[in-house]
C-alpha cells in the first residue's frame, strides 16, 4: 500500500510565527509528530511519503503515486484539512482522517466524504483500520472505548521529516493531564490520568 500522509496548513495568526521564522530561515515551528507516529504504527511493508503543507505543496508525482491519503490535524487546521479531503477525492484517492479535529468533530469530515475515520488514539484504532483494509472494506469508523498504554507506541518514523525546514523538534513523553484548564481539550481527548513513556520508547 502506497500511503501519502498529508499535514494541513495552519492559518496565519500571531501563533503561526511566520515573521519570526523568516528571521531564522525556517518554514514552520514544529514537524507533524503525530503523522510520523501513525506511519510507525501502520504495517511496515507499506510505503510512506509525508507532505507538510506548512513547508511545501503536494507534488503532482506524489498525488499520482498514492493509493491512499491519510490526514491528521487540529481544529485550527480545519479549512485546509477539509479541502484536502475533497481534493483527494477529486483525484480518485481513498481518504482516511484521524487526529484531534476528526475525533472532536467527526461529522465535519464525514460531511466532505472522508472514507475512513480513525478516531481516538491510533494505537487501538489504526489496527482496526488496517484489518478493514485487508478485508476490502471501502469505508468505516473506528473508535476505542479505552486508553492505550503509550509505552507500547513505536518510535516515530523520523526519517520521513524534512528537518531543515523546522525551527524546533518535539517528542511525546505523555498523554493525558490531571488539570482542568477551561481553554484546553486535552482531558476530553486523552483523559485526566497521565500515561507516560519509558526512555527507550522515545529514544531515537
Amino acid at each position: 500500500m502506497r500511503v501519502l500522509l498529508l499535514y494541513p496548513r495552519f492559518p496565519k495568526s500571531f501563533w503561526s510565527f511566520e515573521k519570526t521564522l523568516s528571521l531564522v530561515n525556517k518554514k514552520a515551528l514544529l514537524p507533524p509528530l503525530g503523522l510520523v507516529t501513525v506511519a510507525a504504527i501502520l504495517p511496515q511493508d507499506w510505503e510512506f511519503r509525508l507532505i507538510d503543507r506548512n513547508i511545501e505543496s503536494v507534488p503532482e508525482a506524489d498525488w499520482e503515486w498514492a493509493e491512499l491519503v491519510i490526514l491528521s490535524g487540529m481544529i485550527v487546521q480545519k479549512e485546509d484539512l477539509l479541502f484536502l479531503v475533497e481534493e483527494s477525492h477529486r483525484r480518485g484517492k481513498k481518504v482516511a482522517v484521524g487526529g484531534p479535529y476528526a475525533t472532536s468533530v467527526p461529522t465535519d469530515v464525514q460531511a466532505v466524504g472522508a472514507d475512513y475515520l480513525i478516531l481516538d488514539e491510533g494505537e487501538l484504532t489504526l489496527p482496526m483500520f488496517v484489518e478493514a483494509i485487508k478485508n476490502g472494506e471501502e469505508s468505516g469508523v473506528f473508535r476505542a472505548t479505552e486508553k492505550p498504554t503509550v509505552t507500547e507506541t513505536p518510535i516515530p518514523l523520523y526519517e520521513l521529516l524534512k528537518f531543515p525546514a523546522y525551527d524546533n523538534m518535539s517528542v511525546q513523553f505523555s498523554r493525558g493531564c490531571p488539570f482542568q484548564c477551561e481553554f484546553c481539550d486535552i482531558i476530553v481527548l486523552y483523559g485526566r490520568k497521565p500515561r507516560t513513556k519509558t526512555p527507550p520508547s522515545i529514544d531515537w
